[in-house]
């Protein structure tokens, strides 16, 4: 069996800069799991905090952006065969 451990895990993330300060390769993800899961960035030189939208967010993000109906991020893949019959 695995050892899981209640402390958050912290991901340093390469490449990527804080959209407060600027600092780059300054972010780590941070996910916790007490008292409930959860998963946020974090600026270990500004101390800016950022969490991921929940589902609804999202949404209401792209209604706000006018981009509520353009399928963006929807993806089908079709098979070579399935071209072939059509």
């Amino acid at each position: 069996m695995r050892y899981q451990s209640n402390r958050p895990k912290r991901r340093f993330l390469s490449s990527v800069s804080c959209p407060k300060c600027k600092a780059y390769d300054a972010i780590v993800q941070v996910e916790i799991f007490i008292p409930k899961p959860d998963e946020y960035i974090e600026c270990t030189q500004c101390g800016h905090t950022e969490r991921r939208p929940t589902l609804d967010d999202a949404k209401q993000m792209r209604e706000n952006n006018g981009y509520a109906n353009d399928n963006v991020g929807i993806v089908r893949f079709k098979s070579k065969q399935s071209e072939e019959i059509s």
